[in-house]
């Protein structure tokens, strides 16, 4: 079974801007393949910024406008970058 955290990131007013997704992969945090996007789905440089909290997929998704397609696309890519 995959591990996903699907941490939402907050804009000044509180309102969500986007995601840091981490695939949970393996016993290593360090490792963990991880991104961040916008609420459309653009890619952005992974920071350290706080997250406001930690979603389900399913409120991650209603969050999301990127649609299913660019989701799944965004998670594909974290699975090619698991160490073999």
């Amino acid at each position: 079974m995959e591990r996903w955290s699907f941490l939402v990131l907050a804009a000044d007013d509180g309102s969500p801007k986007g995601f840091r997704i981490v695939f949970r992969a393996g016993d290593d945090e360090a490792k963990w393949p991880k991104l961040q996007v916008d609420l459309n789905g653009t890619e952005m440089v992974v920071d350290d910024e706080r997250h406001d909290y930690e979603a389900p997929e399913w409120k991650a998704q209603q969050i999301f406008n990127g649609g299913e397609a660019r989701w799944e696309s965004l998670k594909d890519k974290l699975r090619s970058q698991v160490p073999a």
